[in-house]
Parts: C-alpha cells; structure tokens; sequence
C-alpha cells in the first residue's frame, strides 16, 4: 500500500465546519450512552444464558442444555437473513447520512431488548433478539468516533466510550445478584436498564447531534463539484462501491482487511456468548458467577484501555498481533482456573484469575474487530465508507454457515464443556489473524480520514 499523503485538499471546507469543545464533550457522553446501549444487548444476554435456557428449554422437558445451544446456533442461519438486511439497511448511511441511521439504530435495540423482557415463550424472545441484533450490527457509534476524533487520539477516544459502555453493563452483576438465585432465577430485571438508556440516546441524539464533520466536507464538495460541472455525482449503490474501491491504491488493503474477519468469525460466534454457560458447566455457583461476571467486565474495559494506548502510540498492526496473542494464551488460562475453582480450597483465587482471564480474554478479541474496523475506514475514502462497512458485513456471511456447523459438531464432540470448543477455534483463528497482520497488512496510524477523499 501506498502511503496516505498528508495534504488537505478539503482545507477550505474544514475550516467551515468546526464542532466547539462543548458539542465534543457531548458528543462522547451520546456516544458512550449509544455503547452502553451497543454493549448491554451484545453482552448482557449472554450473561444470563443458562437462565434463559433453562426457562425455556430445560423446565419443561423440552430439550437439554447442550441441545438448546446445538438448537439456539442453528436458528443463527435463519438470522443471516436478518444480518445481510441489516449490512444493506448500513449502507445507507452514505446517502443520508450517519445520525438518522444512529437514531433509528438506537430506537432498535431498545424495542428488541422489550420484546426479550415480555417474552413468555422462547420465539417472542427469539424475535426480541433478531430485531435487537439487526441493529447491533450496524454498530454506528463506531463510524462516529472514527470520523470525529482526531487521528492520533482515535482509538484512545473510542476505548474511552467503549469503557463508559462497560460501566453500564456492571449493572449486570448487579441486578442478577438480587434477581438470578438459587431456587428463583428471575433474569428479566438485567435487561431493564437499556430501556432507560435507549431512551435518553434516541432523545439526546435527536435533538444534539449534528452529522459527522467527515460527511460534512465531503456533502460540501458534492456540492461544490455539482456547482461547477452541472452533473449529480452517481449514485452509491454496493456494485459502484465495489468497482470503485477496486481501483483505489488501498484496494489490497481493504481486501485483506475484509478477508481476515472471515477468518475469525468463527471465534467471534463463541467469543461472549458462552461464559456464563461456561460457569455453569464448571459447576460455579450462581453466587460466585455474579463475582466473576464483575470482575470480568472491568477487565474486559482493562483490555479497551490498554488497547487504545498500543492502538495510537505504537500502532494499529501492533494492536492486532498483542490481542490475537492475549487470546490465545488466557482462553486456555481461563479454562484451567475455572474448572479447578469449584473444588480447590483456594477456590477464590482460581476464580480471580478465571474472571481475569475472561474479561481480558473478550475484550482482546473485541479489540481486533475494533481495530481491523479502524484500518477498514483508515485505506476508504468518505463517500464509501458506510458503503464498504456493508459489503465487508455480507462478506462475513460466507463462513458463518459453516461456523455454525462447526460450532455444533464441536458441542457434540466435546459435551458439556463449552469452553474446549471457544480452545480449539480461538487458537487456530487468532493465528491467522496473526499471519495476516504480519504478511498482508500495512500501517494506518494518525491518518486524517477526511483526507482520504482527496486521495483517489
């Protein structure tokens, strides 16, 4: 890949659109609200799994543990259908802009986590988690950040709203103390919190939230261009992006950077959703889970600090190798420590450095999609931006009917130990990510993205 020049040929334009430090300020208290409501219906679900299952499935006799996930995961091919209108719906973000997709987005999941409260049966649940999930997966508080920040502050600036959105999911451990116990596991109550916070970002986003200064200049220099020529720039349809990134100096980049979440897609499937299964199939104690789960979650921000640091001040290749290696290492950690807790007589140390392991363990891997992310809108110029988010996202679909046979034929091979399965993905899948960040990726650190426009 060619270097990105470091010229500004949207320098008139720019210094049009400034945002005050007050609306910046703002703007990571919306963002950070918008990742707590992101994380919250990403994570908390899955903090709570063996609960569900068991009100669903197992009470009344319909299947086993181990079924009702061989089940659950099959239902993941019905949901692909659901993904790729969700990758299409992110697409439009190029054409009208990113704060009416970030607000309807917002009004999504918080009617997706309603569904899953007032679920009586597991299908209305079932259908809380495809719209939920349809809207998760635009993901658009990323795309914000990244065209907001400054380019040597940006991942720091992104780990900062992902750690505000961890706060928020302490409640988690909080709620289930009172709510999951022995003899009463009530797991409603967890998923409370998003409708309040739902509301307060759909609200604060409508009324303060102002475009991306990135899809502002490059608004202006449609404009501009359409001024002087007479002529409407084409229209940005998935083919024309297509088309056009490939032509671009940065298309190997992008490629490369599209086929490597491919590679661990696998792993991504396992990544969170399985630990509170996990405890349970270790034999740790509902009481105990909550303590893991805290711990767990302040680690997983631990991993977002650290990773913003090496992100910015070393660089993003950099990131990539430490949280692939971090994974491979802590997901064989964790699987030792929290099988030897329940019998040990140091069985809250083993627990310490289990919920250690895991909360660093998810948020190192996070931190890879986080960062290949990051490079994806570092090598595209604006007017793609959204456009080629969408295209990497119904890339991803390829390898997911497979993962999820896989996922299954391992749960069968390896019953009632979930936690060897996420082993034997999670090494093979982090060395790839390893092998293609070394051979195939270049660096993209302190690149201006409103720049890029310029550049092709």
């Amino acid at each position: 890949m060619e270097k990105l020049e470091d010229k500004s040929p949207n320098e008139g334009i720019t210094s049009k659109i400034q945002h005050n430090k007050g609306y910046m300020a703002l703007l990571i208290v919306i963002l950070g609200l918008g990742h707590v409501l992101d994380e919250y219906s990403s994570l908390a679900p899955g903090m709570i799994k063996s609960s569900i299952i068991d009100e669903f499935f197992v009470s009344i006799g319909w299947k086993t543990q181990d079924e009702a996930l061989q089940f659950m995961n099959l239902l993941g091919m019905s949901a692909m259908v659901i993904m790729i209108g969700a990758t299409l719906f992110k697409s439009l973000q190029d054409v009208y802009g990113r704060k009416l997709i970030f607000v309807i987005s917002a009004i999504g999941m918080t009617l997706g986590m309603v569904l899953m409260i007032v679920a009586g049966g597991f299908w209305v649940y079932f259908a809380g988690t495809i719209v939920s999930s349809f809207f998760i997966f635009n993901d658009m508080q990323y795309i914000y950040i990244q065209e907001e920040t400054p380019a040597r502050k940006r991942a720091q600036y992104f780990s900062y709203a992902k750690i505000l959105g961890l706060l928020g999911l302490l409640l988690v451990p909080v709620v289930r103390s009172f709510t999951v116990v022995e003899g009463s596991e009530n797991w409603r109550p967890v998923l409370y919190p998003p409708l309040i916070i739902g509301v307060i970002v759909v609200l604060l986003s409508i009324f303060f939230l102002k475009e991306t200064r990135a899809f502002q200049i490059m608004k202006k220099e449609r404009e501009e261009k359409k001024e002087k020529s007479g002529i409407e720039e084409e229209k940005i349809t998935l083919k024309s992006t297509f088309n056009a990134v490939r032509k671009i100096p940065t298309w190997n980049q992008i490629k490369w950077l599209a086929i490597l979440p491919m590679g661990f897609m696998f792993f991504a499937m396992l990544n969170q959703s399985y630990s509170e299964i996990f405890m349970d199939q270790a034999g740790v104690s509902l009481a105990d889970r909550n303590i893991v789960l805290a711990l767990s979650t302040i680690f997983v921000g631990v991993a977002y600090f650290v990773n913003g640091l090496i992100t910015d001040r070393v660089g993003r290749k950099a990131s990539l190798i430490f949280n692939a290696s971090v994974v491979i290492v802590l997901v064989v950690v964790e699987y030792f420590a929290m099988w030897a807790a329940p019998a040990s007589s140091s069985k809250m140390l083993f627990l310490v450095i289990a919920a250690i392991s895991q909360g660093f363990r998810i948020g190192a891997f996070w931190n890879i999609t986080d960062v290949a992310r990051m490079m994806m809108f570092e090598n595209t110029p604006t007017k793609y931006r959204g456009t080629v988010q969408a295209l990497s996202g119904i890339a991803l679909f390829l390898p997911m009917i497979p993962g999820l046979f896989l996922t299954n034929a391992l749960i069968s091979a390896f019953p009632g130990n979930i936690q060897l399965v996420l082993i034997t993905v999670g090494i093979p899948a982090n060395l790839f990510v390893i092998w293609g960040t070394i051979y195939k990726l270049k660096e993209t650190v302190h690149i201006d993205i409103t720049e890029i426009e310029g550049y092709i």
